[in-house]
């Protein structure tokens, strides 16, 4: 099965979102696993979607007492099945990633993992796995298994795509390197510069398990273009 993640990071006001999912509340494909990122206020909106849905990030703590934290088992509740983590715009620290991998683990979310290099001219396959196993070094096989790699270059965020042929040799040799040192088989996505056009190339793509796309996503007329094609 393809995957297709929109990550609409904190666009939208009110009028718009509600506006956003007249056009998209239909959406239904047995071939593809549709998964929206709304912002966080709008989680509940999308409660009873045909569709999967997941947050743009998760509390490192469990519970108790912190103003301004959404905790894994309050997102649980809403029927939240993933969450983002270690986006390139969050800023986040490995040991903050571990936590929240933790804590979504035991609400049963499933966590899409962003790795990517920070400048175009790096070695993306040498950084990507040495932040993997900083993470995967800290986390039980039972929560690796729960994980989503999204192989996102930082740099390409909404900016161009990275040449078709890089992406492909970077992911194969990725899921190759996890099957190899921990013995698991994930899915990895591709994320970074898409739209409706080059999309096309990804597609045909045999290593590349979905797609993570964020502005392209702020149009709901683009969604239902790429899940035709897929």
């Amino acid at each position: 099965m393809k995957f297709l993640m929109c990550n609409l990071k904190s666009n939208k006001d009110l009028k718009e979102i509600l506006e956003y999912k007249k056009k998209i509340q239909n959406i239904t494909n047995e071939l593809v696993e549709f998964v929206l990122f709304p912002s966080d206020i709008y989680l509940g909106f999308f409660y009873n979607a045909n569709f999967k849905i997941g947050c743009q990030n998760v509390s490192v703590y469990q519970s108790g007492s912190h103003t301004g934290e959404i905790l894994a088992h309050q997102l649980a509740s809403l029927k939240i099945s993933y969450c983002l983590l270690n986006h390139a715009e969050a800023n986040d620290t490995i040991e903050n990633v571990t936590k929240k991998i933790h804590n979504a683990c035991k609400e049963n979310l499933k966590v899409v993992l962003c790795l990517g290099e920070e400048n175009e001219n790096e070695d993306a396959y040498d950084i990507i796995t040495k932040e993997l196993d900083s993470i995967f070094s800290k986390l039980k096989k039972a929560e690796q298994e729960k994980i989503i790699i999204a192989y996102e270059p930082k740099w390409s965020i909404q900016s161009h795509m990275k040449e078709i042929k890089i992406i492909n040799e970077t992911i194969d040799n990725l899921k190759k390197y996890i099957h190899t040192k921990y013995d698991l088989t994930l899915p990895v996505l591709y994320g970074g510069g898409i739209n409706t056009e080059n999309v096309d190339k990804l597609i045909k793509s045999k290593k590349i398990d979905g797609f993570l796309i964020g502005s392209c996503a702020n149009n709901p007329e683009n969604i239902l273009e790429i899940l035709k094609k897929i």
